[in-house]
């Protein structure tokens, strides 16, 4: 990408800079933390306010809030979101355009998932062919960890998460400490792209304290009676398998196969998953000193709960509500351990989330947010779609002509809201703000719509969610899914709170500021304060 090209984005991606106030430091903190919430939209902290007392709450109080901060990139899902959190770049930059895209090898279109390297196979599981081998190696920039290893080599950098597509990311491209759960097994695992065996104290955790997190197969409700009015009502054949749809779940009652993986993949399949990923960051805490050393350390930590359960039931499910109070109270042991191990004051974090969510188009219709929401199936969509394309490429002519006949016919025919071919997105002024947010997540090569190989990206209509019989999803150009939270807490940092206009390139540059980390002079992110 030009630097040309790169400005023209900012140009129209880039709100105006604000400037609240930071402490005087007369030293830069000595650990560093990297929290994603997967799915945590940008209202979700706002709607159930009421009912936090820990580490919301404490955020909310104590830190400085950016709402209106959204991503600036039109796939918005988990890998794409945490690469460009932890590089400050777009995903056209950094390369991690989707959790999987195309690629054409031969002639022949194959799909690559966002941090495949089969030569790097799991540690442990070497024979086992069905897990695949994981590394950072599709992501083409450094992040804040690499950031702070040149800075200092003796730093200590490590990342954790339930989703490898997440922890991978926020590592950043240096073989540092990465792991990511199994849920299947129930351990915590890594490739060989960071090392050749499992160190001792992660094996004792591994068997010490992951067997208590699939040992109680109900899922219990912890909002309290005086909260469930701010989420819908519990019953709803529109969530989860449309049948086990209200508290209490029961493992017994709602898995299929009765054997050890298929209940740990239910037990990490909701709330405990945050409480094993927060154990291990205790642990890891412990087990490597960070923070209480001379160097500066970074610990980087994507809890995926609310992304498991948002899917199944929704953001405004009484099982989403539960989460978050349950991400609440870990949230708030951890500061207070953070407090007691690294020292108030020595600690600096900032918090995002990797993208949000559509509500579902029932609740939408219920609730009265969007009458003409709709539920359509891909199947169907993809028949549509695929019609108008053959009927495109009989007609000949150039790829170039093909895409753009193809993509005023679906217009036409009323199958998507609007069609972009990469011909106007890398070549001429944008069509519209969305046609910048698809030029942002475009990389030769990695085509990742249904349209992407014949040069055609599509935005459907807002509101709609296509392919999913129950639950909902994201991935869209709008905004309930590229709004964002993002909060900055701790050392040098003053509560307070701005709707000025900043982006998730924003995040890795700001940290690392106020962290006193030097970054590439090339980011299409800056210090927003």
């Amino acid at each position: 990408m030009t630097s040309f090209f790169r400005a023209q984005c900012l140009a129209l991606t880039m709100g105006a800079l604000v400037t609240p106030s930071v402490l005087a430091q007369e030293e830069t903190p000595k650990l560093v933390v990297m929290l994603v919430v997967d799915q945590l939209r940008g209202d979700l902290l706002d709607r159930y306010e009421l009912a936090f007392s820990g580490g919301f709450r404490r955020l909310l109080d104590e830190g400085f809030r950016f709402t209106q901060a959204s991503h600036a990139h039109a796939r918005t899902s988990t890998a794409p979101g945490h690469a460009t959190l932890t590089t400050g770049v777009f995903p056209s930059r950094h390369g991690v355009v989707a959790n999987s895209w195309f690629y054409d090898l031969d002639g022949e279109w194959r799909i690559s998932y966002a941090v495949a390297d089969p030569p790097n196979v799991i540690v442990g599981f070497e024979n086992v062919a069905a897990l695949e081998g994981r590394s950072p190696q599709t992501m083409l920039r450094e992040g804040l960890p690499d950031w702070l290893h040149a800075q200092d080599d003796d730093s200590r950098r490590i990342s954790i998460s339930k989703k490898d597509r997440a922890a991978i990311p926020m590592g950043g491209q240096t073989n540092e400490h990465v792991y990511w759960l199994l849920p299947e097994v129930g351990r915590f695992i890594t490739s060989r792209h960071y090392m050749r065996r499992y160190p001792r104290w992660l094996d004792r955790f591994n068997d010490r304290v992951m067997p208590d997190f699939t040992d109680d197969q109900t899922w219990e409700s912890q909002v309290p009676e005086q909260f469930r009015a701010l989420a819908r009502p519990d019953p709803a054949v529109y969530e989860g398998d449309g049948v086990h749809t209200v508290f209490p779940h029961v493992g017994a009652e709602e898995v299929a196969e009765d054997h050890e993986q298929a209940r740990n993949v239910w037990a990490f399949g909701q709330s405990r998953v945050d409480d094993a990923v927060m154990a291990l960051a205790h642990e890891v805490i412990d087990e490597f000193d960070l923070g209480q050393r001379r160097e500066q350390d970074f610990l980087a930590i994507s809890l995926s709960a609310t992304d498991l359960v948002g899917h199944a039931f929704g953001p405004f499910s009484q099982e989403q509500l539960s989460t978050l109070i349950n991400v609440d109270q870990l949230l708030g042991e951890f500061f207070e351990y953070l407090d007691e191990e690294v020292g108030e004051g020595a600690w600096l974090l900032g918090l995002a989330g990797d993208h949000g969510v559509v509500t579902i188009p029932e609740a939408q219709v219920e609730l009265g947010i969007n009458p003409d929401a709709e539920r359509t199936s891909d199947a169907e969509r993809t028949a549509l779609l695929a019609e108008a394309l053959n009927q495109g490429v009989r007609a000949g002519g150039s790829p170039e002509e093909i895409a753009e006949r193809v993509a005023r016919l679906i217009e036409q025919r009323g199958l998507v809201a609007k069609a972009y071919t990469h011909s106007e997105l890398t070549r001429a002024e944008p069509a519209d703000s969305f046609a910048v947010l698809f030029r942002n997540s475009y990389y030769p090569g990695r085509p990742w719509g249904p349209l992407s190989r014949w040069g055609i990206e599509v935005r459907f209509e807002d509101g709609d969610l296509v392919g999913f019989p129950r639950g909902t999803n994201h991935e869209t150009t709008y905004w309930y899914d590229r709004h964002v939270e993002m909060i900055f807490m701790g050392a040098g940092v003053e509560s307070g709170a701005s709707d000025a206009p900043v982006y998730t390139v924003d995040f890795a540059p700001t940290l690392a500021g106020l962290a006193g980390i030097p970054v590439p002079g090339d980011l299409d992110g800056r210090r927003i304060f």
